[in-house]
């Protein structure tokens, strides 16, 4: 059994109780200030990030606004694009369908041997007339020949009138032309 003895004046007794009372208290004022800090730094941190956070919406907001306008851009120019592929590929079928008189023209100018000059050549479909002046009856020969050579080129109708003269002369020469060679399936 233990016994306590408080022989201290009640004066000195009361400053003791303060004492304890103002230890009790500033230890619950220092619990409560501590909770208060904790909740502060943690609302503080909570406001921190949705500042944060709401920064990013916005920036990710501006971001897909700049987006869609860039889009719509781009969606703009595929549909202008389209359309000229879709110009561009009526163009060149209607190139592919009609016959390409350029490409023969070149074709009959390599043909051609230099001594001979040509002063019309007509035709009606794929039929070709052609007249011109030779300066021999040789080279108007190598014009025939070269011209039955060409695959591209057949039924020939050639006068025998062409082969009287010896000098300057002037001949008419008939042939067919293959349609694939005028419709570009064959390189001329």
């Amino acid at each position: 059994m233990r016994v306590s003895l408080n022989l201290l004046p009640e004066e000195k007794k009361e400053i003791v109780r303060r004492k304890r009372f103002d230890r009790f208290l500033f230890r619950q004022a220092f619990l409560l200030f501590s909770v208060v800090v904790f909740h502060l730094v943690v609302l503080g941190s909570v406001f921190f990030i949705l500042h944060d956070n709401r920064l990013l919406v916005e920036d990710n907001g501006l971001q897909y606004a700049a987006n869609q306008t860039e889009f719509k851009d781009l969606t703009l120019y595929e549909s202008k694009f389209s359309q000229a592929n879709a110009i561009a590929d009526q163009a060149n079928a209607f190139q592919r369908s009609r016959p390409d008189w350029a490409g023969f023209l070149l074709r009959i100018d390599r043909l051609v041997p230099p001594h001979i000059a040509l002063s019309s050549l007509a035709t009606k479909e794929y039929r070709c007339f052609v007249s011109g002046t030779a300066e021999t009856r040789d080279d108007f020969l190598l014009l025939e020949d070269a011209l039955k050579k060409d695959d591209c080129l057949f039924d020939f109708q050639i006068p025998v009138s062409n082969l009287f003269l010896e000098k300057n002369v002037d001949f008419q020469v008939d042939f067919t032309v293959k349609e694939s060679c005028l419709m570009g399936t064959k390189a001329l």
